[in-house]
């Protein structure tokens, strides 16, 4: 098929740095073969991921714009982006025109303004929805509330692909259910293994990696003081690892840094090395850690938690969405909000018996290359997708 003859498909994502759905989008558009469109990515911001895509070839441009969701201590600047992206969604509805682009994939709720395009352009849109816009864990809000938050997802939609059930609550209604659906996320195993550096090539060794979706300090704080009660309570009083590596993915460096200072600031002489490398590090790191700890937000790391399975690291996950791709007590732990007691009994088992945490290290790349490949989920994505450009040339 003649590429130029190609509908043209354009991606909004919500990041340049990180997310879950950006992540895997990026790993579908670089699998070698035919693909059924012409794609085109468009980043809100410089970053990681602009750099990979380039890395890779794949059409990628820079439209600033800002999140349309925020921190609720931060609910006043929704409406101020509402303002600010009034000039992205001119550029962006100008590259449709430009491109005769047929159909607009938005890769996060946090950005709506290629919905906003397409429906200005008289263009379909898919609503690609990782993120759990209801439940405790969430730390964005909606300032007109999230009912409303559902309703336009679905106004502005052909279709709504959602991450997980939980992601799906708020879609149940029989306006919204019709046209939403679970479609699990997947990972390319054979591309992240070949980029895995082997097992002690990394010094020192860490005994445990901690991800955090959102700045929360407090949360922070809870996690790390319970991984010292954890140490404090190993019997012979010899700790086995030397570093616990904390990682932030997608915050801004401003937001890191002052995360970063607080937890040097408050764990100073508690008998715990925190390093907090760069989140482009990771994959060279993975394989030095014995146990992942994530605390799913607004992004619920999906990500990570298949990355760590691939790389042999059980994880102990906060329960939400991401738990949904872990088999509790084979593949890793899942422990209850805020339930810190649990989290460090888990990692106490994990840590006290590394023999029963290699074993689960290897029944979680099991279920991961087993149950989210990305060729399958390569097949039903490109179904919808030419359905709906099928349905859109008639």
């Amino acid at each position: 098929m003649n590429l130029e003859k190609k509908p043209e498909v354009l991606f909004v994502a919500g990041s340049g740095e990180f997310g879950s759905g950006e992540c895997q989008m990026l790993d579908y558009l670089r699998t070698p073969g035919d693909k059924p469109f012409s794609a085109g990515l468009i980043f809100p911001a410089d970053g990681r991921l602009v750099a990979l895509a380039t890395a890779a070839g794949v059409p990628a441009s820079v439209i600033k714009s800002h999140n349309y969701l925020t921190d609720f201590s931060e609910l006043w600047r929704q409406p101020l982006a509402w303002v600010y992206n009034l000039g992205s969604f001119v550029r962006i509805s100008a590259v449709i025109r430009k491109k005769k682009v047929q159909l607009v994939v938005s890769l996060s709720f946090i950005n709506w303004t290629g919905a906003l395009a397409a429906r200005q352009e008289g263009v379909s849109h898919i609503w690609m929805i990782r993120e759990v816009l209801a439940g405790r864990t969430n730390w964005l809000n909606f300032f007109w509330g999230r009912w409303l938050a559902s309703r336009l997802a679905n106004d502005l939609s052909l279709k709504v692909l959602l991450e997980s059930s939980l992601a799906a609550e708020m879609f149940r209604r029989k306006r919204t259910r019709e046209k939403s659906m679970v479609l699990p996320p997947a990972i390319d195993a054979g591309r992240f293994e070949s980029g895995l550096t082997a097992e002690g090539s990394v010094s020192p060794p860490a005994a445990v990696a901690m991800f955090f979706s959102g700045p929360d300090l407090k949360r922070v704080r809870e996690a790390v003081r319970s991984l010292s009660e954890v140490q404090s309570s190993i019997s012979n009083g010899c700790w086995p690892f030397q570093t616990v590596s904390i990682f932030f993915p997608g915050l801004s460096e401003t937001s890191r840094r002052k995360l970063e200072d607080g937890l040097r600031l408050e764990f100073a002489g508690h008998g715990l090395e925190l390093e907090f490398p760069d989140f482009s590090a990771l994959q060279s790191k993975w394989r030095s850690y014995r146990a992942a700890v994530i605390f799913p937000g607004f992004d619920p790391l999906s990500r990570v938690v298949l990355e760590a399975g691939l790389a042999r690291v059980p994880v102990v996950v906060e329960r939400g969405a991401a738990s949904e791709l872990v088999i509790a007590g084979r593949t890793g732990f899942v422990f209850d909000y805020r339930d810190y007691a649990q989290l460090g009994a888990f990692l106490g088992i994990l840590i006290k018996n590394p023999e029963r945490g290699s074993q689960m290290g290897l029944s979680a790349s099991e279920h991961v290359k087993r149950h989210y490949d990305l060729a399958p989920w390569k097949a039903r994505f490109e179904g919808i997708i030419t359905e709906i450009l099928s349905s859109s040339e008639r």
